[in-house]
């Protein structure tokens, strides 16, 4: 099935805001971002992260951390379930908050 993804923004007093994120069929269906409901999270030691659906495709990449990473997933679709997988190891998204709240 081919669909395309779009990015609603809104542009308020020459300030650009990212609003929301959906997939759409050629047909005008519009499709959740992540279908199994589940996003995994990349993470590297340098803050840099890629963000995929369980079926392995990205959906975001960026360099704002882990925080960037979990607002725009949760922006984007707010009930899925986040994994991230850091240092070689998978965790779920309590657990690694968890892990590093336990570090600071």
């Amino acid at each position: 099935m081919k669909y395309c993804v779009y990015n609603h923004n809104i542009i308020d007093r020459g300030i650009l805001s990212h609003y929301r994120q959906f997939r759409e069929t050629r047909d005008g269906d519009r499709l959740p971002i992540f279908p199994a409901n589940k996003a995994v999270i990349f993470m590297d030691s340098n803050g840099r992260y890629r963000v995929q659906t369980a079926d392995g495709e990205v959906m975001f990449i960026g360099c704002g951390g882990i925080d960037e990473a979990i607002e725009r997933v949760m922006h984007t679709q707010p009930d899925v379930e986040i994994e991230v997988i850091a240092n070689g190891q998978r965790f779920k998204l309590e657990e690694w908050e968890f892990l590093n709240d336990e570090s600071t």
